[in-house]
């Protein structure tokens, strides 16, 4: 386990301030729900508003605010950086691949070719504001501006693997997880998802992600990263749960940029040109955030364990590590059997292709062995999209609407159908009226 540095390295003698947390509720927040598992983004939409009311709660500030107003275009203040580091956590890991690029970078006996090889990789795992959404170029965005840092504080040889989809949320990504960031074997892992919400699924969806992570063979950092709507929403609270069980370092935009929004010493139109989304100011702040964390393990790993041990899958999850196991289907896949039924066009979402889809109707019926089943399913706006009626075995148990007219755009949507009690083979029909069009993107099996 890592020492605990941070608290020393960033001792000040500050005196204590309250802000507005996180606001805890089961609401739409950063999203409009379509069940209990998915969310529509109004985080994605670029004029949604938040219309849910927040709830105050009071924090010590680890920095107070600025009896000033803050020049964004500056970067973020020192307090910023300090109120930021939400939980140190466990160093170890980091300090690790830190020292490890170091040494990399210093082998004069190495090749450029031997030492690229040996790069670091840095994954990012998350929604659109992992993906760049609202930077005005991509060497603005936060993920690119900390491989910057990277390259220019650490090591040149660094491989940045951006795993951000827009609209999408930890129980997507704990199905995605396998094949898009951890066969990639990164060394560090970033996660942030603004579209979670404050419930006890989101906390059951980011504890399997966690641990998953932290599980892969080469031991990858991995750190949390809590962001937050203009009104004070987002899933830091139940996120925190989950990060500090696991120890794990959890860096807070929220924590750091809020409180000086509601002091009035940044206006958050000068970081946002919504209700979510970071401008170049705030992407590269974020950014800031990561790099400045980094910069004070690197500080003083001397003093830091930098030989970290495999993760202890004996480990209680606190939720049940409901989706260990999970995985997304695509018509290659040999989970999933059409019995019955012809969706046969090619799905249309540029990143998941090889789904099934009927622009005419109709219905298909697929076997497939899971406990927990969810469609992930595209919705789109040109009014053509219908609600598709699926039963398991018979028995009715959604009716999903691909319908979005009039919204912000076409996009993946995720919804979990059923958790059922042990696993076991079912007959799965999706039924869609004729001459409306139903895409099945991926089926989300655990």
């Amino acid at each position: 386990m890592g020492k605990k540095i941070l608290a020393l390295a960033l001792s000040l003698s500050l005196a204590a301030f309250c802000f507005t947390g996180c606001t805890d509720s089961d609401d739409d927040s950063a999203s409009t729900t379509t069940s209990s598992s998915q969310t529509e983004s109004s985080a994605e939409a670029d004029d949604a508003d938040s219309e849910e009311e927040t709830e105050s709660d009071t924090d010590e500030l680890k920095a107070p605010v600025s009896d000033t107003a803050i020049d964004v275009s500056e970067g973020a203040t020192e307090n910023m950086l300090t109120r930021s580091i939400l939980y140190e956590g466990d160093t170890s890991r980091l300090a690790e691949k830190i020292q490890a690029a170091l040494d990399n970078a210093a082998d004069d006996s190495l090749t450029t070719e031997e030492k690229t090889a040996n790069a670091t990789k840095i994954a990012f795992l998350g929604d659109s504001i992992t993906a760049g959404s609202q930077a005005t170029s991509s060497s603005n965005t936060y993920t690119k501006q900390y491989q910057t840092w990277w390259e220019e504080n650490i090591s040149y040889y660094v491989e940045g693997i951006n795993a951000g989809i827009g609209a999408t949320d930890s129980y997507l990504a704990v199905h995605r997880v396998d094949t898009e960031v951890l066969a990639e074997e990164p060394d560090i892992i970033f996660i942030e998802f603004i579209n979670d919400t404050d419930t006890e699924f989101y906390k059951t969806t980011m504890d399997s992600l966690i641990r998953k992570c932290l599980a892969a063979p080469n031991n990858p950092a991995v750190i949390l990263v809590e962001m937050t709507m203009e009104d004070g929403t987002c899933p830091q609270n139940v996120h925190s749960e989950i990060g500090e069980y696991y120890d794990i370092p959890i860096i807070s935009y929220h924590d750091a940029v809020l409180p000086e929004v509601e002091a009035g010493n940044i206006a958050w139109t000068d970081i946002s040109p919504d209700n979510i989304h970071p401008n170049d100011e705030g992407h590269i702040m974020l950014g800031q955030l990561l790099s400045n964390f980094t910069q004070i393990v690197m500080d003083n790993l001397d003093s830091i364990e930098t030989t970290s041990t495999a993760f202890d899958t004996s480990l209680e999850s606190p939720t049940g590590d409901k989706y260990a196991n999970a995985t997304l289907c695509d018509n290659t896949s040999e989970l999933v059997t059409v019995t019955e039924g012809d969706f046969s066009e090619q799905t249309s979402a540029w990143n998941f292709q090889d789904g099934w889809r009927s622009s005419t109707g109709g219905t298909i019926t697929f076997e497939m062995e899971f406990q927990n089943l969810g469609i992930l399913y595209y919705k789109t706006t040109d009014g053509k999209s219908g609600t598709a009626t699926i039963t398991i075995d018979g028995v009715e148990v959604a009716d999903v609407n691909a319908d979005f007219t009039d919204g912000w755009g076409d996009y993946a949507c995720n919804e979990e159908l059923v958790s059922l009690d042990e696993s076991g083979t079912h007959t799965v029909t999706v039924s869609v009226p004729e001459g409306e069009n139903f895409e099945i993107l991926r089926w989300m099996i655990s």
